[in-house]
């Protein structure tokens, strides 16, 4: 993952690369994306800092998840800058009604270009409304 993606075909291998990281439900390759002082804001929740702070929050939901999958609908990368929206589906544990949810969303990332991050997320901004799936959530045991 630690490249600086140039070309529209390097930028899609870089997204692929960091939604199977994030789609593995696994927040131990967490750091393999982020940057040790990543900071992360999902839409109006408080922003997050750390990967600390990104492991504790995503502990609180992704063990409740049986599968995560990004799907890219496109994107654009300026200077240090990847814009991607894409849509989200997820299944949840124990869920009565056993739903497939899918919602769009929108990221804003900020790469690291030098150094021994080269290549992380250093910032990144994720807008979604989450509601699907905290009702899904809410519902299961």
């Amino acid at each position: 993952m630690a490249f600086v993606p140039t070309t529209k075909q390097e930028v899609q291998e870089w997204l692929l690369r960091f939604h199977a990281a994030n789609d593995s439900l696994d927040v131990n390759r967490l750091a393999t994306i982020y940057t040790k002082d990543a900071s992360v804001r999902f839409g109006n929740m408080p922003l997050l800092v750390g990967l600390d702070a990104l492991r504790n929050f995503f502990l609180a939901t992704w063990p409740k998840l049986e599968t995560m999958h990004h799907e890219i609908e496109s994107f654009d990368m300026l200077e240090n800058r990847i814009y991607q929206p894409c849509h989200i589906t997820w299944t949840v544990k124990n869920d009565p009604e056993k739903e497939t949810i899918v919602v769009p969303a929108f990221a804003a990332i900020h790469l690291v270009t030098s150094g021994e991050e080269k290549g992380l997320v250093k910032s990144a901004a994720y807008y979604m409304d989450g509601s699907p799936l905290m009702t899904a959530l809410q519902r299961s045991p």
